[in-house]
């Protein structure tokens, strides 16, 4: 290594030193938008300290740090509350491992976090996939309903095998399911129901805003505080609520293994004034109001627009509420795919958006945000709008632009994101951890077709699979996978970063005759 050369490249506190003072825009997270709140105001250096004397200890909480999570407990109405310093992954983790045993079955929405086959894996436990309603014209998921999950407990053949139900709400795209009439249903069986509510942590902080699953039944919360609150990165709570079917010894346990044993008190302390934050009613209220306000004046100037749509409630799709902080911009597919407009936004008019998917980009907002922000997330749009309108009165067409440009990412994206039939549910031949112990092969796509996968595959963000070990790998998953990174999307999880190439399992197995399915 020439170190002379090392020592001359910028460094990531360097990087972040310089972002810092740029006008790029936040519309992603964390929910402070690198906004200095005066209750939050930490100089990690000053507050970054181990468990000394005084100052308690996460993992067995005897003191202040009992004292505060009794306080949050009240706050939330929760029967326990807990810090999370591993972010709502290690919640997510620590809640099925809390509620189930090896070769158990659970239960998971398809449109579940990582974090969550993630556990499967480690458990070796048992899954069967419940799918939310999808509104295919946008390529959104929608929600799980409680007939669905009526229809699916009577078409399950063992009831008593299920360990626990666990279900998304909200979605990374803001859509909420009816928590209460799933936990009725599921309650009935004794199976208790866990709500991934990461992108939730802002619910019932306003009345503008869905009410926490905590408060509709659930019976493990978990939500990342970092993602819609002003709070750091990687902080998060799991509650019990207060008529759950969970042992808060045993959730605890798991807590205690898969978080840090050397949490940081930087966090602890973020995660506190968050919450003292909160707590003060006549703040919270102001704070909340202000943004509110700017939010929904967002939202009534976007309806003037043709070309891009907002993601709004829908009474059908299983979507029973809508988070409105959300803010999912839907371009017309003539003009922009999703891609293409976060590229736009960012480079043009540095506005970092939060993610960006085949046929939309999300834009997160909370509490952190700045009239001015909002003003020049509308200005731009208003201005694609204009570019828009002109292009057509002049008979100048982006599809002809496109097919000129010389990045063959652009050139043929606006082609292959046109509205395409809703992918079936996944074919499932082995568990998530037998399929990715067994020896597998390193095949290209075109000859993986019919094989079982051994390895994930998906977007990121947010995280959720296309493909899971033990599915059967259709030629509308290979087609759907090489699109998205044609487009330059984030695809994730295969050994090989190229996306050539997928291992599958090795074994002398034939194809088994699924019906209408094709391979």
């Amino acid at each position: 290594m020439d170190i002379q050369k090392e020592d001359k490249q910028q460094t990531l506190y360097e990087k972040l030193e310089e972002y810092s003072k740029s006008d790029f825009y936040p519309f992603h997270m964390p929910g402070h938008k690198r906004t200095i709140f005066k209750e939050i105001n930490l100089s990690p250096y000053l507050y970054d300290i181990t468990e000394i004397d005084g100052f308690d200890n996460l993992h067995h909480p005897e003191e202040i740090i009992k004292q505060r999570l009794e306080q949050v407990s009240e706050f939330y109405k929760s029967k326990k509350s807990y810090y999370l310093v591993n972010g709502s992954t290690c919640g997510i983790m620590s809640a099925i491992s809390a509620v189930t045993e090896q070769k158990k079955t659970v239960i998971l929405a398809r449109n579940s976090h990582k974090s969550s086959y993630n556990t499967v894996f480690l458990l070796n436990l048992k899954t069967e996939y419940i799918y939310p309603d999808y509104i295919a014209d946008y390529g959104i998921n929608g929600g799980i309903t409680p007939e669905n999950v009526a229809k699916f407990l009577g078409e399950y053949g063992n009831i008593q095998e299920i360990a626990a139900f666990f279900i998304t709400s909200p979605t990374y795209e803001g859509v909420v399911s009816d928590i209460e009439g799933i936990a009725e249903i599921l309650h009935k069986w004794g199976i208790p129901l866990i709500v991934d509510e990461a992108h939730g942590a802002h619910f019932s902080m306003n009345p503008y805003f869905p009410e926490s699953a905590l408060h509709k039944g659930a019976d493990l919360v978990i939500q990342s505080l970092h993602k819609t609150l002003p709070a750091f990165t990687q902080t998060a709570m799991i509650h019990i609520g207060r008529g759950s079917l969970v042992d808060s010894e045993k959730l605890e346990r798991y807590l205690a293994i898969y978080q840090s044993s050397s949490p940081s008190y930087v966090l602890m302390a973020g995660i506190d004034r968050c919450m003292q934050l909160m707590m003060d009613e006549e703040r919270r209220k102001n704070l909340f109001q202000v943004y509110i306000e700017s939010l929904e004046a967002f939202r009534e100037k976007c309806g003037q627009f043709k070309y891009f749509k907002l993601l709004q409630f829908n009474a059908g799709y299983g979507m029973y509420d809508y988070d409105k902080s959300k803010l999912v911009i839907i371009p017309d597919l003539h003009y922009y795919n999703g891609r293409k407009l976060y590229q736009v936004l960012l480079d043009k008019y540095h506005l970092q958006m939060e993610m960006a998917s085949e046929r939309y980009i999300i834009a997160m907002t909370s509490i952190g945000d700045t009239e001015d922000g909002f003003k020049r997330l509308y200005t731009a749009l208003e201005e694609l709008e204009r570019e828009i309108r002109f292009s057509i009165k002049y008979k100048f067409l982006y599809e002809d632009q496109q097919e000129k440009s010389t990045d063959c990412n652009e050139s043929k994206s606006l082609k292959s994101v046109l509205p395409v039939k809703k992918s079936g549910k996944a074919i499932v031949c082995k568990n998530i951890r037998e399929a990715s112990e067994q020896e597998y092969d390193i095949m290209l796509w075109k000859q993986a077709r019919g094989k079982i996968s051994a390895e994930f595959v998906y977007l990121y963000p947010p995280g959720i699979p296309i493909l899971a070990p033990g599915e059967i790998i259709t030629g509308e998953i290979i087609e759907d996978i090489l699109r998205y990174h044609q487009m330059g999307l984030n695809v994730q999880g295969m050994s090989d970063e190229e996306c050539q190439t997928i291992r599958v399992v090795r074994e002398n197995w034939k194809p088994v005759d699924f019906g209408q399915v094709k391979f």
